[in-house]
């Protein structure tokens, strides 16, 4: 069983760099021309707006690999709903709070930061992955319920 989480803590991890990566070069292509004083003001408070927000993403996907080991515990292995949020409960929550944000801003300042919008891309590409996973984890797990001897 340690195997099984493992790899797909391993394979979670790894879409994680990627995405990340990703992320950042999205950001570094953003275009950042300044001709005054104020816009160069603003571009370098645009940079280190991009540069938090990526570094709440990577927080955030370090954390939600590290719940995948909670399925070595047999009674949340079992349960598909406490297994389902091991995988993907935080990045949900995250993704309602993102869009509970986003709307907010748009309905008060009538404006949605771009910064803003790469952060849901990525979170519902995010999302999606580890869905994905999960769906194909509770195979293996199924699988494995149903004939004991199989170990992978």
């Amino acid at each position: 069983m340690g195997k099984i989480i493992f790899r797909f803590w391993l394979v979670n991890v790894l879409i994680s760099v990627a995405l990340f990566i990703l992320y950042r070069l999205v950001i570094a292509e953003t275009d950042t021309a300044a001709t005054g004083f104020l816009e160069t003001i603003i571009v370098i408070l645009d940079i280190i707006v991009n540069l938090g927000f990526s570094t709440i993403y990577l927080f955030a996907v370090i954390l939600c690999s590290l719940l995948f080991f909670l399925n070595h515990i047999e009674k949340i292995r079992r349960n598909k709903g406490l297994s389902f949020l091991t995988f993907s409960g935080i990045p949900a929550v995250c993704l309602i709070l993102l869009i509970i944000y986003i709307l907010v801003g748009f309905y008060r300042y009538h404006m949605v930061l771009d910064p803003l919008k790469m952060l849901l891309l990525f979170s519902v590409i995010y999302l999606a992955s580890t869905i994905l996973e999960f769906i194909l984890f509770r195979k293996i797990i199924e699988k494995q319920q149903a004939d004991p001897k199989v170990q992978q």
